[in-house]
């Protein structure tokens, strides 16, 4: 299934962050890396596909020092990585609270700044 880059509802960033995917109805933990980020949704490396619409639970780390906090997500596409046996995963967050949009708004600001030459 291809990225749906048209109907991405915030603008993302790149970034290479610790995440941490726990499977509804699964013991099975994937420890991966985020590849970008926005205020909706993340893409990430995935060893395994999921189904479109599979709901996940998400742990994630804002950058060096920061403690990491939940998410609910659902896979909304997939995609095989070329000469791998991974996959992308394009995940979109479900009701996020206040709190956690705040948190994430306010790091994708930091990364889109301009960095001081």
């Amino acid at each position: 299934m291809s990225n749906g880059a048209e109907r991405r509802r915030a603008s993302r960033v790149t970034c290479i962050l610790p995440l941490q995917i726990y499977s509804d109805g699964g013991p099975k933990i994937i420890e991966t890396l985020t590849k970008d980020l926005s205020a909706s949704g993340l893409r990430c490396l995935s060893p395994t596909s999921k189904p479109l619409a599979s709901r996940v639970s998400l742990e994630i780390t804002l950058g060096k020092g920061a403690r990491p906090f939940s998410l609910q997500a659902r896979v909304v596409w997939f995609e095989a990585v070329p000469n791998s046996h991974q996959f992308y995963l394009g995940l979109a967050f479900d009701h996020l609270s206040e709190v956690n949009t705040r948190r994430l708004s306010r790091y994708i600001e930091k990364l889109s700044a301009p960095q001081p030459a």
